[in-house]
């Protein structure tokens, strides 16, 4: 029976020391392997400013905002066009223009644009004018838009 216990013991001894060892280092398992893959970030959008460039010229395109994106998501309307965006979802939403959030030289804040709500401009210089929804989305995801106007 001592011998049983002796062994028991010996056993009980060499797993707290096995149990009290350091961690190896993992660092090397956790770094990746493969190639690292770089994601281009968003084109800066050109803000054409002041707007006057060419007249609007009587068409009207629309662009729906639904409840977590916009309809469609990129529109191509000549330089003139009247792009009216419409509230058709059941949330309040924002139209910001990416890289002009604070001076809003287009664009609607939530507190006009409740569901229902309608915003219009006349996009009237050529130009790519990225745009998003502050409440459902940032800059480069999410809830954006763009206007792309082209010559007349």
């Amino acid at each position: 029976m001592r011998r049983i216990t002796a062994v028991g013991a010996a056993i009980v001894a060499s797993a707290s020391v096995v149990a009290c060892a350091a961690d190896p280092d993992d660092s090397a398992r956790a770094a990746p392997t493969g190639p690292t893959v770089s994601v281009p970030a968003p084109p800066v959008p050109t803000v054409a400013q002041p707007d006057e460039s060419f007249p609007a010229n009587g068409v009207v395109a629309s662009v729906l905002s639904l409840d977590n994106n916009f309809y469609p998501l990129s529109l191509s309307v000549a330089a003139g066009t009247e792009v009216v965006f419409e509230n058709n979802g059941r949330n309040d939403h924002d139209v910001v223009p990416v890289g002009d959030p604070e001076t809003l030289t287009w664009g609607v804040q939530a507190e006009e644009f409740a569901p229902k709500g309608t915003y219009s401009h006349v996009f009237g210089l050529p130009g790519t004018y990225a745009y998003y929804c502050t409440i459902h989305g940032t800059a480069a995801a999410g809830m954006v838009g763009t206007i792309i106007v082209t010559e007349p």
